[in-house]
């Protein structure tokens, strides 16, 4: 005789939720490398180790104005590492795709789209 049919239905549920944080996971871990990687190019680009400040005060001027947006996309970058370990840490915890704010199950779709996501969509278009 086989298991208890709510058992059997717990278990796939538990298995599947397994999954999508194992599959969750490797994509943050993955994300997470590219960002470093990328705020390392920008931090070497900004410190002009590859290429020094031109001397003509026009082309200095956009290479400065470039400067800003190195800086906006470190800023984003280090937003996003900030939510990504957020949610390694949820992982860990055994919280990760329970809504922080009132306790229910983040939709998959939702899931596999923002993977650091914290909130159910319900409670996402409150905020």
């Amino acid at each position: 005789m086989g298991a208890p049919a709510g058992r059997c239905d717990a278990g796939h549920m538990n298995n599947r939720h397994e999954e999508q944080v194992r599959k969750a996971r490797g994509h943050l871990v993955a994300r997470a490398g590219e960002l470093k990687e990328r705020i390392g190019k920008v931090r070497a680009d900004l410190s002009r180790s590859r290429e020094p400040l031109p001397l003509d005060s026009a082309d200095a001027a956009i290479v400065l104005e470039n400067d800003d947006v190195l800086r906006a996309i470190e800023t984003t970058a280090h937003a996003e590492l900030g939510h990504i370990d957020h949610a390694l840490l949820r992982m860990d915890a055994g919280a990760f795709g329970i809504c922080e704010t009132c306790g229910a199950h983040i939709e998959q779709r939702r899931i596999e789209v923002v993977p650091y996501a914290t909130r159910c969509e319900t409670c996402e278009r409150k905020a």
